[in-house]
């Protein structure tokens, strides 16, 4: 009787052993096609992100000069083009660019011998700044009026291109200040903040088969475009990734319906021994504000050039 007890025993203990595991994995007898899918699914798993915290730089503070000489002023708005034409052949130095009337306000470039500089007329007030215009790619200048830092004055914004070529498109981004005695100055967004600032933010990391440049919350897949344009580049080799020499700025509607808001872009540029050309991979926008003589960067994004 013992013995048949111990028997019964024993098989209700190896039935027991036999339940269903909680973690299932993949073993030897699975399909190749289930082995497959899993292996895809976590080598196309793009890397964990986070939002970037947002930049912030001093201005470059230049205050307005008096005029060099006492220039005949233009009453008539010219093209950059023929501006540039017209005051080489004819010796007329000054070409009124941009004005806004209701504002008094007025923008003119002035050439001198291979360089050029501005003049901003506000109201009773006229300064000269060393401004450039145009570069090998003839871009208007752009000329805005309002509250931009909400200090209840309105201020002054030129938008100027001063470079462009192959892989090079930077402007710079100037907000005018009046003082109460009329003196003009200048607070231009530094270029270090969209340059050495900025390009710390970026970087490039693979994760599994797949490579990726990486902003922020943001990431482009490069994957497809490196085997396109470098198909016998490791992405190994890509040693570093900055915003190279491209730097655009614009003025939009404000969100709230009152006044205007500042932008920034500009793309992400992928350096290294094997990559024989500036090759930008993706494009970088962000939001500007400034306030007390501070310029930030902001609300970043990273988008496909594809």
């Amino acid at each position: 009787m013992k013995k048949a007890f111990l028997m019964v025993l024993a098989c209700l203990l190896l039935a027991g052993c036999g339940a269903p595991s909680e973690t299932v994995t993949p073993t030897d007898s699975w399909p190749d096609s289930a082995l497959a899918e899993t292996n895809e699914a976590a080598a196309e798993s793009p890397p964990a992100t986070a939002p970037a915290e947002p930049l912030s730089a001093p201005a470059v503070v230049t205050a307005g000069q008096a005029p060099e000489e006492p220039y005949d002023l233009p009453t008539e708005v010219i093209g950059l083009k023929d501006w540039i034409g017209e005051s080489r052949w004819n010796h007329d130095p000054v070409g009124l660019l941009a004005e806004l009337p209701e504002r008094e306000l007025s923008l003119y470039g002035v050439t001198k011998w291979l360089d050029s500089s501005a003049l901003l007329r506000w109201g009773d007030s006229l300064a000269e700044f060393s401004w450039s215009f145009g570069g090998p790619l003839i871009v208007e200048p752009q000329l805005w009026c309002w509250d931009v830092d909400s200090d209840g004055q309105e201020e002054v914004v030129v938008i100027n291109h001063v470079d462009s070529g192959t892989g090079t498109s930077i402007e710079e981004l100037h907000v005018v200040k009046k003082d109460g005695d009329g003196t003009l100055t200048d607070y231009c967004f530094p270029e270090s903040l969209w340059q050495e600032d900025l390009s710390g933010l970026l970087s490039v990391v693979s994760d599994g088969d797949r490579t990726y440049t990486v902003l922020g919350a943001d990431l482009v897949d490069l994957t497809d475009e490196i085997q396109t344009q470098f198909p016998d580049l490791n992405p190994a080799m890509i040693e570093d990734t900055s915003t190279g020499r491209w730097a655009n700025f614009s003025v939009q509607s404000g969100t709230d319906g009152n006044g205007s808001d500042l932008f920034f872009t500009g793309s992400a540029m992928l350096e290294g021994r094997e990559i024989p050309y500036d090759w930008y991979a993706a494009e970088i926008t962000a939001a500007i504000s400034y306030e007390n003589g501070i310029f930030t960067l902001s609300d970043f994004h990273l988008n496909s050039l594809s």
